[in-house]
């Protein structure tokens, strides 16, 4: 028989039962006080079973949990990712479209009379070229300029790809040159054909006795273009009505003197901003010393402000007839050679230009200058040889810049019988592969600078000819003699900086070549 109670020592030895009552941290009952008594109840065999019942069930509990959060950890979770419902749209495809600047002006007509208006001298030579084949030609039909019986306003360039020449393998480019001797007016002058675009900026020319500069904003759009010109000179700037809200049509030009503006500048910067219809811009400029013809210039856009900018090529003809201009003729001020500044921040910066001449015997020529903000600065350069420069330009702050030189021919008896000058703008780099357009006139060189750190090599090929492969080292500069109006496409996926100088018989123009225009490309819309 068993005896199903046990002894008070046994049962001090099971675990006390719970009474309810918390202890707080210093240990003192703060639930009902134990009941005083001397001797305890008996516990059963019967009681023992429970609480060892419930010790097995806590315990089995605990194994689950853990056994299925170990469990967990190796499951794989299943992911979802969901996208936006979209579809790629490709435009349909649209032509590429260029503009070239048209023949040289002037203020007066033949006869010195009309001071106020602006009259056409001449009329320029173009050449262009597609990849597609075709190009359609327009005239700019709205112009402040007056011409004669000839057809003489800016020329608009047009080709659309086509099945044999898709969107994004199309390429379209030209120039035009145009040599002029009518009265003060004698020179050559070259430019690139242009894509639009709503910002510019314009380094050259003067408003000094002697020196006339004209602003040409050519709207080719079918919606008017509303333009404003912000103006910076030696002083700083410039400040004068009519600069702001000034309307150039569709398919329009407005031609506006520079003096108008700002009379008696030597060292004028024009930014040229629009809204509406893009355009394109450009000065063009003239020198009369005394009474002898100095030369005309058309001046493109420089690099937009940039921390880095390159000049492929600045050219001095002949540094013994610069020397000789300077002796003989009044009004010699900008026959130096010089390099154009301007700081368009609120902060003075420091700038470090490199002249590299295309004669290797030659040492490079460097000087650093501390530039202040919002006025522009002529840098002369006294006595730079006869030859080829490239010029890179590094600065603490974007900045924009160009240079300029003085061109002329000597006869046999030391005489200065023909004088002309140039603006080598900065150049935008051009990547991939571009086609160019050489400019008629002149004896052309096709300009290509590397500044960077490791050669590069680059593939020209002219229409009907097989390419030919060029090696362009570090830092250094291809000079390639051009044929007149031959176009040439240079196939390279590096940064270069490329332009073409002209120079003949005491006569010098330059123009840089642009990026290639990009065409449309296929979208993804998004509903």
């Amino acid at each position: 028989m068993i005896d199903n109670e046990i002894t008070p020592d046994e049962a001090s030895a099971l675990p006390n039962e719970p009474t309810g009552a918390e202890f707080d941290d210093d240990q003192e009952l703060t639930g009902a006080p134990e009941p005083e008594s001397s001797t305890r109840r008996p516990v059963s065999a019967k009681a023992i079973a429970a609480v060892g019942a419930r010790v097995a069930l806590g315990a089995v509990g605990i194994g689950v949990a853990a056994a299925t959060i170990l469990g967990s950890s190796f499951l794989e979770i299943p992911s979802f990712s969901a996208s936006a419902p979209s579809e790629i749209i490709v435009p349909v495809p649209t032509a590429q479209q260029l503009t070239c600047p048209g023949p040289l002006l002037r203020l007066s007509d033949d006869s010195g009379a009309e001071a106020s208006s602006v009259f056409t001298l001449g009329q320029a030579v173009t050449r262009f070229a597609s990849s597609a084949g075709s190009v359609e030609q327009a005239r700019i039909t709205a112009s402040d300029a007056q011409q004669g019986e000839s057809v003489a306003e800016p020329l608009v360039l047009s080709a659309a790809p086509d099945a044999q020449s898709p969107e994004s393998e199309m390429r379209l480019s030209g120039a035009q040159s145009q040599s002029v001797s009518v009265g003060d007016y004698e020179g050559f002058a070259s430019a690139g054909c242009r894509a639009v675009g709503g910002d510019s900026w314009l380094v050259g020319g003067a408003t000094t006795t002697g020196r006339s500069t004209l602003i040409s904003l050519i709207n080719p759009t079918e919606v008017a273009s509303t333009v404003t010109l912000d103006i910076y000179d030696e002083r700083g700037t410039v400040s004068a009505a009519g600069t702001a809200g000034i309307v150039v049509p569709p398919n329009g030009q407005r031609v506006l003197s520079l003096a108008g503006f700002v009379p008696g500048a030597s060292s004028p910067v024009v930014h040229v901003t629009s809204t509406g219809g893009q355009i394109t811009a450009e000065l063009q400029q003239t020198i009369v010393r005394g009474l002898d013809a100095g030369g005309v210039e058309i001046v493109g856009q420089t690099q937009a402000p940039s921390r880095t900018l390159v000049i492929p090529s600045m050219v001095v003809t002949n540094l013994e007839a610069v020397q000789a201009l300077r002796g003989s003729a009044e009004q010699t001020d900008d026959v130096i050679a010089a390099i154009r500044v301007f700081v368009p921040g609120d902060e003075p910066t420091t700038m470090t230009a490199t002249l590299t001449p295309a004669d290797t015997d030659r040492d490079p020529i460097t000087f650093t200058l501390d530039l202040s903000a919002g006025v522009v600065t002529d840098i002369p350069i006294e006595e730079l040889a006869t030859g080829e420069y490239t010029v890179a330009i590094e600065s603490e702050d974007p900045i924009v810049a160009a240079a300029r030189t003085t061109s002329g021919k000597l006869n046999s008896s030391g005489e200065v019988t023909a004088t002309d000058f140039a603006w080598f703008t900065a150049s935008a780099p051009v990547t991939g592969d571009t086609q160019l357009t050489i400019a008629t006139g002149l004896d052309a060189v096709l300009n290509i600078a590397n500044p960077s750190e490791v050669g590069v090599t680059l593939e020209l090929a002219v229409p009907g000819e097989e390419s030919e492969e060029y090696v362009i080292d570090a830092g250094q500069t291809l000079r390639l003699p051009v044929d007149n109006g031959d176009t040439l496409t240079a196939s390279n996926s590096d940064r270069l900086f490329a332009s073409v100088t002209q120079a003949e018989n005491g006569f010098l123009s330059s123009y840089a070549i642009d990026p290639q225009t990009p065409g449309s490309s296929p979208l993804t819309v998004f509903p």
